[in-house]
């Protein structure tokens, strides 16, 4: 079906196309790509009857590039191919107890992974795991699992999650690999529990869960500090054997606890991250701390690359060594602490791993502006689990053709992605308003042989180029 069969509306037929037919399929392509026949035979077994789990979730890995926002967008509009199917069919899908969308996530990655060296080299052969979180924000306070939680760009707090995501750096892209949901304030204050008082919280869903399901486990995550479920999803890549350098993070998760937990799972991998400047740290068998260290009369040394002063000191925190870097901008500027376990590392190379963690910003970013991680507004929090799973499969899709075209932005390719499909659609109406002229054509001409004058048309006018793959198309429709 076309958006608007309205003929008059032809303006858009000014617009120059391309050569060739634009390739709208690219979600199918790129999941042939993953070897999504082989994932999808891992979780066809949890619909046994009606629509396949490979072809719903191909529906809902379409949504952003078709310009719908919601299943239930995409049902109301009549005029979508995609909507045959029914909504309840894709709503049993994402609230199903039986997914395990962890694995799922982690399967596309590993495919992705495997064919690393299908791709061309990329210039930084450093891999790299980015752990950060971001608030997501709900208005439903009906939402499962639900709370306040403290926005630090405004200085508030906000209804919803904290959502703490891992990414892996493969020196040419992000990629999100796995990620959870968290709550704030447990602790009762004022008789409110998770910043909510006990009305509050009884009013939201409370979903009967079986213990052996993911879904219990993913809900129980909410309570766990970040920390700890940093240390889970690094202990689950471990398990998947894939090769990690460095662990990157900020000043928040940076502690020596973490720091002992991760040496205990290896030794070959290190982490670089922000360390408060109001830690301390034993420096020639003496207890100081950073900020005494950095009013020593040391001088700071220039670098030029990046125009930072900053002093190198080789020490240990709790019996662990590691190097730490007190940098600052200009001789008067406001001093950092970056640390690392790598005591090997020189402090250009420091900060240029470390610069690495901005991806995980952009993801933010990009994720929450085109693919809408965070938009869901389903009470069930399975659903929010399953939805957030979707659009990281979506920005993994558009990071491989990121990486085959080599575009500056995920944003800039999304856009053209979002472009051919919008065009696809216009060459779809413009094929119907040829249909129609040689349809009144016919009726004031007789013997006119119009399948073969529009045949001779199509090969011969360069402007109906893109016509020329579908004149079979053509034929049909007389």
């Amino acid at each position: 079906m076309l958006n608007n069969k309205d003929i008059l509306k032809s303006q858009e037929i000014k617009t120059k196309f391309k050569s060739k037919w634009v390739g709208v399929d690219y979600i199918d392509s790129h999941l042939d790509i993953l070897n999504f026949k082989k994932i999808s035979k891992l979780f066809d077994k949890v619909k046994s009857r009606g629509v396949s789990f490979s072809v719903l979730l191909k529906i809902l890995l379409t949504l952003p590039v078709i310009g719908v926002k919601t299943v239930h967008e995409l049902v109301k509009d009549k005029k979508e191919e995609l909507n045959n199917h029914c909504k309840d069919s894709l709503y049993r899908l994402l609230s199903n107890h039986r997914i395990d969308w962890r694995v799922l996530l982690i399967c596309f990655v590993k495919q992705y992974l495997l064919r690393d060296s299908d791709f061309s080299t990329p210039k930084n052969s450093t891999k790299c795991l980015i752990f950060d979180d971001t608030d997501i924000l709900k208005k439903g306070r009906k939402i499962e699992g639900t709370s306040k939680v403290y926005d630090h760009v405004n200085g508030s707090y906000i209804l919803g999650f904290k959502l703490l995501v891992m990414g892996y750096w493969n020196g040419s892209v992000f990629i999100p690999v796995d990620f959870s949901f968290h709550r704030e304030s447990k602790k009762k204050r004022n008789n409110k529990k998770y910043g909510l008082t006990q009305k509050e919280r009884k009013k939201q869903k409370n979903t009967h869960r079986l213990k052996e399901f993911k879904t219990s486990k993913r809900f129980n995550e909410l309570n766990m500090k970040k920390t700890d479920s940093l240390i889970s999803m690094f202990k689950r890549i471990k398990k998947r054997n894939i090769k990690v350098d460095y662990i990157l993070i900020d000043s928040w998760f940076t502690s020596s606890s973490l720091i002992k937990k991760i040496k205990e799972i290896t030794s070959k991998t290190h982490l670089i991250g922000m360390y408060k400047y109001n830690s301390k740290l034993v420096v020639n068998g003496k207890i100081i701390s950073i900020k005494s260290l950095g009013l020593r009369k040391e001088k700071y040394k220039r670098c030029r690359k990046y125009d930072y002063y900053y002093q190198e000191h080789k020490t240990e925190i709790d019996g662990i060594k590691v190097k730490v870097f007190l940098c600052k901008r200009g001789v008067n500027g406001k001093a950092h602490t970056l640390l690392s376990t790598d005591t090997n590392l020189s402090f250009v190379k420091t900060i240029e791993v470390y610069n690495i963690r901005w991806t995980i910003e952009v993801f933010f970013k990009e994720a929450k502006q085109l693919f809408r991680l965070g938009k869901c507004q389903s009470t069930n929090f399975d659903v929010q689990i399953a939805q957030t799973t979707i659009t990281m499969i979506q920005y993994l899709l558009t990071s491989i053709r990121h990486r085959m075209e080599s575009y500056e932005t995920i944003g800039g390719l999304f856009k053209e992605v979002k472009q051919e499909y919008e065009e696809f659609k216009l060459n779809e109406r413009i094929l119907s308003i040829i249909l129609q002229i040689l349809s009144v054509l016919e009726l004031f001409v007789d013997s006119i042989d119009l399948v073969g004058i529009t045949s001779k048309i199509i090969s011969n006018c360069e402007e109906f180029s893109f016509l020329r793959q579908n004149k079979e198309g053509l034929k049909l429709a007389y």
